[in-house]
C-alpha cells in the first residue's frame, strides 16, 4: 500500500501509479473470491510438468490477482490467501 495516497498495488512497483511516491507498506490480503480459472497444461521447456489450476481472485483490499490454487475450487469461492516461497496460493475458506 502506498504511503502517501494508500493506493493498493500488486505486485509492488518501483513508485505509485496514482501519486509517484516510493514508499510502500506491505499489507496482506488475507482473502478473496475466485473471479476465473484456468488449467495450465502445458509450460514451454519444463519436461515433468504436472497440470494445475490458477485463478483470478478479487482481494478483500479490492485488487485482482493471479494465484495458484490448491484443492477443488469453484468461481465465486471464497478463498484464503497465502505465500509459498514468494507464490501467492489460494485455498478454499472454511
Amino acid at each position: 500500500m502506498c504511503k502517501s495516497c494508500s493506493k493498493y498495488t500488486f505486485p509492488k512497483k518501483y513508485f505509485c501509479s496514482n501519486c509517484g511516491s516510493i514508499d510502500y507498506d506491505l499489507v496482506e490480503a488475507g482473502s478473496g473470491i475466485v473471479k476465473e480459472i484456468s488449467l495450465i497444461n502445458h509450460m514451454l521447456g519444463q519436461k515433468d510438468w504436472k497440470p494445475r489450476n490458477i485463478a483470478n481472485v478479487e482481494t478483500n483490499l479490492g485488487i485482482c490477482i493471479t494465484v495458484g490454487i490448491e484443492g477443488n475450487i469453484e468461481i465465486g469461492d471464497l478463498v484464503t490467501l497465502s505465500l509459498d516461497n514468494g507464490v501467492p496460493i489460494g485455498k478454499r475458506s472454511r
